[in-house]
């Protein structure tokens, strides 16, 4: 899957792809910064994807994991180890709840830099239509 952070392959030269410093302008002040709020949006929206496709991940995970235990216990009384079941079916379910935690959490940091993306690219565009306005103001051409 390809995303908006692959960059394209470029021979012998270094590209930065969400943002920019005109070439002209070096990295010392006095040049523009550029913001390309349509890559960041794209970023953003790659998130999202990942984070529902980090959803169907886990709910494969969870149910080959149940389904493993159930089978180890099949022809067993099931319950503790002592009682006749395998010790290997319960620490899968562990292993499964720990999985889950880590899995909500993942996908509460890719919603968060999704989040802060969006509202990245409305800063820039509002700050962008501000300065716009005010320098259409101020110039007798209008």
């Amino acid at each position: 899957m390809s995303t908006p952070f692959d960059a394209p392959q470029h021979s012998g030269s270094t590209r930065t792809r969400l943002n920019s410093v005109p070439a002209d302008g070096g990295g010392g002040g006095g040049g523009g910064t550029n913001v390309d709020t349509q890559r960041l949006d794209e970023a953003a929206n790659a998130l999202v994807e990942l984070r529902g496709d980090t959803e169907n991940v886990d709910n494969g995970a969870d149910d080959d994991c149940l389904s493993a235990s159930r089978g180890l216990n099949k022809h067993s009384a099931g319950g503790m180890a002592e009682a006749g079941s395998w010790a290997t079916a319960g620490s899968l379910v562990t292993m499964d709840v720990r999985w889950g935690s880590q899995v909500i959490n993942l996908k509460s940091l890719l919603q968060e830099i999704s989040d802060k993306l969006h509202t990245t690219t409305g800063h820039y565009t509002r700050t962008e239509q501000e300065e716009q306005a005010r320098q259409h103001s101020i110039t007798p051409f209008g």
